[in-house]
C-alpha cells in the first residue's frame, strides 16, 4: 500500500506545472536556510581566543565550561566569557615597617585563572574576582614589610618581593594563580624623608669635620717635625761650637763675599768670640 501511495504522489508531481515545482523547491530551501539561521542565532556561541565560556541556565551554573571556538548550545543556555589570559594589576599599598614608619608601595601583580577554577570563581566572585584577590596579596606584602625597619626596606626590596610572592601564592591557592609580582616604587612619608635628608647632611658634615681635623693633625705633625728638626740642628751647631770655637770662623769664611769686613773678631780669655764693628773711612 505504501509503495502504491508513493507511486501515486510521483505521478501527481509529474503532472504539476514547471513553475509549481520551482516554487516548491525554493520554499523547501528557504525553510532549510531559515532553520539554519535560527540555529545559528539562538543555538550557537563563539568563545574568543584566550577566554573560556561558563554556561548558565536561567542564572544557574551548569558546571560546563567551553573552550575558545564555536559551539552549539541549548536554547536557554547563556554563555559568560571569562579571560584566562595573564593580566597585570597595579595597585597602591600603605605598609608599615617594624619601626612603625609608613611606607607607600606601588605593586604590580601578574595573575591568571585556569579553566578548572573558572566555574567556582564565577559562581563565588563573578567576573570581578580580582577585587577579592587583591586584598590577600596586599596582606602578604604588608606582613613581609613589617619585618624590616624603614631604612632596611630599600636594601631588602628583592627579598621582600620574593617572600611576599610565596605568601600570596599560598593564600590564593585554588583561586587565582599568581605568576609574579613586582615592587614598582617605594616612597616614605614627607616627615621621614626630611629626617633622612637631615641625617645625611649631618653625616656629610661630620665626615667633612673629620677630614678637616685629620688635615689639621697632619699640618701640626709637619710643624712639630719641622720644629724638632730645627731644634736638633741648633743643638748640633751648639755642640759643635762648644767643642771647637773655630767653627764660627769657618762659617764666616764660608759666608764671606770677598769684601773687607766691617767688624773685627776678637778672642777673649774666656774663649768667647766677640765681633766688633770696624770704623769706616
Amino acid at each position: 500500500m505504501k509503495a502504491l501511495a508513493a507511486l501515486s504522489m510521483i505521478n501527481k508531481n509529474r503532472n504539476l506545472p514547471m513553475n509549481t515545482k520551482y516554487l516548491t523547491a525554493a520554499f523547501g530551501l528557504g525553510l532549510i536556510l531559515f532553520g539554519t539561521l535560527i540555529v545559528f542565532l539562538f543555538f550557537t556561541a563563539t568563545v574568543p581566543t584566550g577566554n573560556v565560556g561558563v554556561i548558565t541556565n536561567f542564572g544557574k551554573i551548569t558546571g560546563e565550561v567551553l573552550d575558545s571556538g564555536w559551539h552549539i548550545v541549548g536554547p536557554v543556555d547563556h554563555v559568560t566569557e571569562i579571560s584566562i589570559r595573564t593580566i597585570t594589576t597595579q595597585t597602591e599599598a600603605t605598609c608599615f615597617s617594624s619601626d612603625l614608619q609608613a611606607v607607600n608601595i606601588t605593586l604590580a601583580v601578574q595573575t591568571h585563572i585556569t579553566k578548572e577554577n573558572a566555574t567556582n570563581i564565577f559562581k563565588n566572585y563573578g567576573t570581578e574576582y580580582m577585587s577579592q584577590a587583591s586584598p590577600k596579596i596586599l596582606d602578604a606584602l604588608k606582613a613581609e614589610t613589617a619585618k624590616y625597619e624603614a631604612a632596611q626596606i630599600i636594601a631588602n626590596r628583592d627579598k621582600i618581593r620574593s617572600e611576599a610572592l610565596k605568601a600570596a601564592q599560598e593564600r590564593l591557592s585554588g583561586f587565582v594563580e599568581i605568576e609574579d609580582l613586582s615592587i614598582v616604587n617605594v616612597a616614605f612619608s614627607d616627615e621621614y624623608t626630611r629626617a633622612i635628608e637631615a641625617k645625611q647632611v649631618a653625616q656629610q658634615r661630620a665626615e667633612q669635620a673629620k677630614y678637616e681635623l685629620q688635615q689639621a693633625e697632619v699640618e701640626a705633625d709637619k710643624k712639630v717635625a719641622s720644629a724638632r728638626g730645627e731644634a736638633e740642628a741648633i743643638q748640633i751647631r751648639g755642640d759643635a761650637l762648644a767643642k771647637n770655637p773655630s767653627v764660627i770662623e769657618l762659617e764666616l769664611i764660608n759666608k764671606w763675599d770677598g769684601k773687607a769686613p766691617d767688624s773685627l773678631v776678637a778672642n777673649g780669655t774666656s774663649a768667647t768670640s766677640i765681633i766688633l764693628p770696624l770704623p769706616h773711612k
